[in-house]
């Protein structure tokens, strides 16, 4: 009887990872292997590292990837910021709290795609909500194309993004701000600290692992970053908004399938080394309660 009981959660460790090595672990290996091929639904034929090579040689490839860093960044940055200073505010007692962090979470359970949708309609420069409503209080000189812009589009396409995940950032960092023992801050009142003194010595140290989980997530998802972008702007205008993603998804609708999977095997060894280097940097501001 005892001997069951110890083996059960090793059958069901066992068993997940068979599903993970058949769901993910071949999928890769094998986008590893069609990378190195000219391949289609029927057949597939080896041709070494070209694939590889016409995508480095893409004269896209370099704006793409600026593009793709820019996004990544300045994303990361605005939703971990915003999540911060929305997680501080209402880990307060103050009227109303779980209601406003259900409204503030809610946008990062709707669909990436219907998001985009929503925000192509309201930043539309004739007929958007947000242009509209400018121009009624007198501020046509606001009133942008804020999707055809050049110099504009990307950041709107960002603050999108921002939009919708700084209520998830928000959500792990009251994690972390409830975990911090209340004894440290009362022994911080009593020293005489204020209130900034309080968060740089004790909130931040403390909740530094949800605050690097938090970065690294953004990091990932805003490096493979595809849908919001392709549905509000499809990498326009005049590539401003190109980013790696949808040179990959353009070569699979093209029919340069060898081209596309070269394409994801890169984005994937690119994501692989900036958060291993970003990981390394931020695992050492960790501290040890």
């Amino acid at each position: 009887m005892n001997y069951n009981k110890k083996m059960y959660p090793i059958w069901i460790l066992l068993a997940l990872s068979l599903l993970y090595f058949i769901f993910y672990i071949i999928p890769i290996l094998m986008g590893v292997f069609y990378s190195f091929t000219h391949w289609n639904i029927f057949s597939a034929t080896y041709c070494g590292l070209y694939n590889y090579k016409s995508i480095l040689t893409n004269t896209m490839l370099r704006l793409s990837i600026k593009n793709t860093f820019v996004f990544a960044i300045l994303a990361s940055f605005f939703k971990v910021f915003l999540g911060l200073i929305l997680a501080i505010f209402l880990n307060r007692k103050i009227v109303a709290k779980n209601f406003l962090r259900t409204i503030y979470f809610s946008p990062a359970v709707i669909n990436n795609v219907a998001v985009a949708m929503i925000f192509t309609a309201i930043l539309n420069p004739s007929r958007g909500i947000l242009n509209v409503f400018l121009r009624y209080l007198g501020l046509d000189f606001l009133a942008q194309n804020w999707l055809t812009d050049s110099q504009i589009a990307l950041f709107s396409v960002i603050g999108i993004e921002v939009w919708k995940w700084s209520g998830f950032c928000m959500v792990i960092f009251i994690a972390g701000l409830q975990s911090i023992s209340s004894e440290y801050y009362e022994a911080a009142y009593i020293d005489g600290a204020n209130s900034w003194k309080k968060f740089r010595y004790i909130t931040f140290p403390l909740i530094m692992p949800s605050f690097n989980n938090v970065v690294i997530i953004n990091i990932i998802s805003g490096l493979k970053v595809f849908d919001i972008i392709y549905v509000t702007t499809r990498g326009g205008p005049g590539r401003v908004t190109n980013v790696v993603n949808i040179m990959v998804f353009e070569a699979f609708g093209s029919g340069r399938y060898g081209e596309a999977t070269a394409g994801n095997v890169l984005l994937s060894i690119m994501v692989g080394i900036v958060v291993a280097i970003s990981y390394r940097i931020l695992r050492k501001n960790e501290v040890e309660v």
